[in-house]
């Protein structure tokens, strides 16, 4: 069915041509094939170990350049705190058991989360809002097992409203003083990678357009609250993600779906939408982390450490990188192109040149393979941890190492399934980047995607079923051309919140209990 006029009005209104748009739904017409899963990387195979022996060169090698301002810091931060609170939108049985027995056995999360309320960091934030908007004492509720109105007061837009809040503004760790967000606590921990004083410390976070103006005022607020800002110049920048990514909804039968306006329906399409934020955000060297995974001030130093280590080994493999390109720029002659190869190999990469073609040639193929953004990613060991991890996957250039998603893997594939129960580790998103070539300029990152590691997914909208198309995804498709390297990091590192509860884990505690 062709686009009306008005269709036409509505696609470029959102930033898109025609053509994206027909690109879009031939991709659900006839999905690309599945990604060629070779096997799980893993230790010796993949997955590099840190010595002990180089961690001070490492250490040494990323203050350095943290020294000369090299360093900052991209945090995907619109994702709103609905799921963490997903648990108790239907709360009324364990709300009744609680009530009349101090205990619900048949609610294993109400009763964690039931029993120790009071050890939240929104206890206060909620015993205000109670007392001021209800008259309510949320003490005296506790007592009385009567947590409904708390529940309420803590999910409702009359109250706290934290179940449509961003995440990034919630309450996450109770101080003596004070309570920190995680934007709070990214701030601190970029402090504290920051280098020498006087050294500038840069954020940009990825934001919702609804909470954008929250956003700027939680970072001047920020600002003047964690010690040591005041000494040192920071800049905190905020980007939304643009329209113009998202993608276009299918019924179940892949024909166009329309509101009850008859309007065509778009969808944000997934976090591969934000590489465009991440280029435009102008970094050298550049940390990405989920806004969610934060410590505490007095755990961060192990944090501290390991970033420092991932991107030491960053400055390191991106000097030998551009010392090999600026020697290939200068000669083809064997010797840098052996040199060249060599590198490749220990990148675990296929170098695609052979001895025996012309120099010139083989030298703009070494070229081409090796003038890429770089990666050097850290993989926590399995622990029952959701989320993808790092495989070998076989493509047109050979069989690189890939971060692949869960919902990427065959489920029919026996290979893959193979290499799914031997993966050993797991994608914490802990990544060091460096987005710039051996003559300082930007890489255009939308040159290194793969297009086909797209994401097809069914879903539910205003009562409708649909299918929703997920761009390549940040740290999957969309940085498939990268040169990648992996590096076990310790799980301490990895200390996201994905439900209420987690607040209550060890790793979220500001003193021992």
């Amino acid at each position: 069915m062709p686009f009306t006029q008005s269709d036409l009005a509505q696609i470029a209104a959102h930033g898109l041509s025609i053509t994206e748009t027909e690109r879009q739904l031939e991709l659900f017409r006839n999905p690309p094939e599945p990604l060629s899963i070779d096997r799980a990387c893993t230790p010796g195979d993949g997955i590099s170990l840190f010595d002990a022996d180089r961690e001070g060169p490492l250490v040494q090698a990323f203050e350095e350049s943290a020294n000369k301002g090299r360093f900052s810091r991209f945090v995907p931060a619109s994702g709103a705190a609905s799921r963490m609170f997903k648990n108790l939108f239907h709360s009324a049985a364990a709300l009744d058991q609680w009530l009349n027995d101090g205990d619900c056995p048949d609610f294993p999360f109400h009763q964690q989360f039931f029993s120790q309320f009071s050890r939240f960091p929104f206890y206060q934030a909620l015993k205000d809002c109670l007392r001021s908007r209800r008259q309510q004492d949320l003490d005296l509720l506790l007592q009385q097992r009567n947590l409904a109105p708390a529940l309420a007061g803590l999910l409702e837009p009359w109250g706290l409203d934290y179940a449509r809040r961003p995440k990034g503004l919630l309450p996450f760790h109770a101080y003596p003083d004070r309570v920190r967000t995680p934007l709070e606590e990214h701030l601190s921990e970029a402090l504290k990678l920051a280098g020498a004083e006087g050294t500038p410390v840069r954020l940009h976070f990825t934001v919702s357009p609804e909470f954008l103006e929250d956003f700027q005022q939680a970072a001047r607020l920020a600002s003047g609250q964690i010690p040591a800002v005041n000494s040192r110049p920071i800049a905190i920048s905020f980007s939304c993600q643009h329209t113009s990514t998202d993608t276009i909804a299918v019924d179940l039968d892949n024909r166009v779906l329309r509101n009850e306006r008859g309007e065509l329906i778009f969808r944000p399409a997934g976090h591969g939408a934000l590489l465009d934020n991440l280029e435009k955000s102008g970094g050298d060297l550049v940390l990405v982390k989920n806004i969610d995974n934060v410590v505490p001030e007095p755990q961060q130093p192990e944090v501290i450490h390991w970033w420092k280590l991932l991107g030491g080994k960053l400055v390191e493999i991106q000097s030998r990188v551009h010392a090999i390109l600026r020697r290939l720029e200068s000669s083809a002659n064997n010797e840098n192109c052996r040199a060249a190869e060599t590198l490749l190999e220990t990148l675990g990469l296929p170098a695609s040149s052979h001895g025996d073609k012309v120099p010139r040639s083989r030298r703009d193929q070494l070229l081409q393979q090796l003038n890429r953004p770089i990666r050097v990613c850290g993989m926590v060991r399995n622990s029952g941890e959701p989320g993808g991890g790092p495989f070998w996957v076989a493509g047109r250039n050979g069989t690189t190492p890939q971060i692949v998603e869960m919902a990427q893997i065959p489920r029919d594939d026996k290979r893959a399934q193979q290499a799914l129960a031997a993966a050993t580790h797991f994608n914490p998103v802990l990544m060091a980047c460096a987005l710039r070539d051996h003559h300082n300029r930007p890489y255009r990152l939308s040159d290194f995607v793969d297009e086909q590691a797209i994401i097809i997914t069914r879903k539910s909208e205003q009562g409708l079923e649909l299918k929703a198309l997920e761009r390549p995804g940040l740290w999957n498709g969309a940085m498939a051309g990268w040169l990648t390297l992996f590096v076990e990091v310790p799980e301490q590192v990895f200390q996201p919140v994905k439900t209420v509860n987690d607040l209550l884990r060890p790793g979220h505690q500001v003193t021992s209990n």
